[in-house]
Formats: structure tokens, sequence, C-alpha cells
């Protein structure tokens, strides 16, 4: 059987986790369906909307309005996939109507901005009730996350829980037995992520005489005013902005840092995470986290177990944590421990995906009456 993963651009630098999720399928051909062509491409079946003549203006025309773009429907005429995988609200809702005129069920996969902050925006909440109507199935990527969709109105009883995947052979767990104070944020440089408060906590400790770095990985409309507090703060010597960071060289940063910092908060727009990637990496990698009581984060971190938790917005308390695991090498090299265990039983990217194809084939049963479903468990 096939599945249609649509994105309107696919993929960002940053999305990786659909990334893993695409070319781990086991029962489920996957077939990309795409209007701008950009990162992790080979080796795909990815079929691109057209840009030019009448056909590209009216599909550019259908994209702009959130309607199904017409190159849709003959992709389905020809590969007749079972289902579509729609990834991210707006993405997914330019799918319904293509979805409803082939008698195709759609799945949504919603990952955290499309779950707070969308839906307040000017003519999503309409869109938002016809999408709760429309959709067969949702994927929240944490219990937080599901709690945000039922209070929008999506029934509990359609909605999954299926955590971000990591292929955990990729990632090598070195096991840490003490902390220094080389530290690393990862992100693009926006008010959730909490950049500020990093910052904020570099200072206090180089007021406190601790000999700190660090390193920030990462672009975004934040990355001026984040220079400008640090040059105010006077820790310009103690920070670098390293700019954007491709994934696989995070990865190997992991290694060459001490702890990683991620103090996310609820940003002022309403905008939150789900689980962060980066949590999940770092995690598997044995650095320790130190992260914020925010959204799914607890969920994954659990204080002075897998990790160290800190008050949102609470630079005092985060400067007190990269203490804590300087001065305390036992802790470090339990939450290093408890930390890879955790992500293992929960977010091995194999378990993930046969979550994912066996709810295909919930969805797909339900869908299409008591066909036969060939999947193999």
């Amino acid at each position: 059987m096939k599945v249609i993963h649509f994105k309107t651009t696919y993929l960002n630098l940053s999305e990786t986790f659909i990334n893993r999720l695409v070319r781990n399928h086991k029962s489920f051909e996957p077939i990309i369906a795409t209007a701008f062509k950009k990162q992790y491409l080979d080796g795909l079946n990815i079929y691109e909307m057209p840009k030019s003549g009448i056909s590209g203006l009216l599909n550019r025309m259908q994209l702009m309005f959130n309607k199904s773009p017409a190159f849709l429907d003959s992709l389905i005429q020809k590969e007749k996939p079972s289902v579509i995988h729609g990834h991210f609200a707006l993405d997914s809702y330019r799918l319904i109507s293509a979805a409803s005129r082939n008698k195709i069920p759609l799945i949504v996969n919603f990952y955290g901005y499309d779950v707070i902050r969308l839906p307040k925006e000017f003519g999503w909440q309409s869109r938002y009730k016809r999408l709760i109507e429309k959709a067969d199935h949702c994927i929240a990527g944490s219990q937080d996350m599901k709690d945000n969709l039922m209070a929008l109105g999506f029934p509990e009883s359609r909605i999954e829980i299926i955590k971000l995947g990591m292929d955990m052979d990729s990632i090598r767990f070195e096991h840490r037995a003490k902390a220094g104070l080389n530290l690393m944020m990862v992100g693009r440089m926006v008010e959730k992520k909490g950049f500020e408060y990093a910052i904020k906590a570099i200072s206090i400790l180089k007021e406190q005489n601790y000999q700190v770095h660090l390193d920030l990985f990462g672009d975004g409309p934040l990355q001026t005013s984040l220079r400008e507090l640090s040059l105010k703060l006077n820790v310009e010597k103690e920070i670098t902005f390293r700019g954007t960071t491709g994934n696989e060289d995070i990865v190997k940063e992991l290694y060459n840092h001490d702890s990683l910092l991620v103090p996310s908060v609820q940003a002022a727009d309403g905008d939150r995470e789900g689980i962060p990637q980066t949590i999940v990496e770092g995690m598997a990698s044995g650095i320790p986290i130190i992260g914020s009581t925010h959204a799914g984060i607890p969920e994954l971190i659990e204080d002075r177990v897998t990790g160290l938790l800190v008050r949102e917005r609470d630079a005092d308390n985060l400067a007190r944590s990269v203490v804590s695991l300087y001065e305390n090498p036992e802790l470090v090299s339990l939450i290093s421990k408890n930390g890879r265990e955790k992500v293992v039983r929960n977010h091995c990217i194999h378990e993930l995906v046969n979550k994912t194809e066996l709810l295909y084939d919930k969805v797909i049963q339900k869908y299409y009456g008591n066909k036969k479903v060939m999947h193999k468990i």
C-alpha cells in the first residue's frame, strides 16, 4: 500500500523528523507531494507542483488561497494511495478537498505552532472547524499537544500520540561523568526558544566568576536583538553566534560541549513547542540537558533523573542548574545514562514508524469499512 506525504516545502533544514519517518516506512510505500522541493530529496518518489503555464498559475492560485492544488488529483489517480498524511495544520488544510474528491482518508500531523498560534490567526478559527470535521485522524507529538487539540474541539478518539522518532543507531552514546562550562543551545532565534534567558544566565555566571562559554546555533528574526543583549550584558566574549548549522553538524557538536540548554517559553502570541527535536538528539548522545517546564518538555525530562528542569523565563535558576551540573559529577553521570535509556524506550524511529503504520491501518479500515488491509506487524 502507498501513503502520500504532503508538505508545501519539502523540507526545511530543521524538519529531519519528517525525513526520518518517510525513509523508515516498512509496509507502506511513501509518495512525496510538494509545491517546492528543497532538502532531503535523494532517492524519494517525489512529485512537485507545476510552475509554468496555465497549470502552474492555477496551482499557485489554489495554494495561495489554501485550496488543494490541482496536481494532487492527477497524482492520486496515478499512484492510488490508501491514505494521505499531511504535515502541519496549514498544509493539511490544503489537502481537505483533494482527499474528499478522491475519497481517501486524511491524517493530520501537528507539531506545535499549529496547535496554539495558528488557530488564533485571522481566518483560521473557521478553517480549524472544517479541519476538525474533515480530518479522519490526528497525530500529536506529546500529551500536552493532545490536550491542546482537545481544547480546540478535536475529539479525543481521533487523536493519537506519536512522538518524534530517532534512529538510535545513528547517534553514538557517550556517557558523561562530569560537565564543564562549555555550553550550547540550538534553534531558530524566535521568542519561544528562550535564547534571551540563556544569555542572561551567562551574564549571571560571569558575575559569579565562572569561566563559561555558550555557543548559539541557529538564525532567525531575533538574532540582532540577541546580539545587542549580549553586548549590553557584557558577555559578547562568552557567547558565540554560530549561525545556521545542519543537523549532522549539530549532532557532532553535542560531543564537543558539556551541557545543552533548552529554556523554551510560551511566546506572547501563544506559540509553544511540542517536544523539541534537539532534546531527543541530546539525550540520545548522552549530553546532560537543562530544559524548562514548558509544553511537552517535562514528558521527556524528569528533573534530576533524565535532565534538569527550570521554570520558564528564570535565568537565575538556569544559571544555578549549570553550576549544579558543574559541581555534581554523580548527577551528570546519572542523567546521562538515564536520558539515553529513556529516548531508546520512547523515541526509537522503528517503533514509532510501526505505530504510525498501525494507525494508517486503523484509519483505512474504518474509512473503507470491512475491506481487508494487508499490513504485516
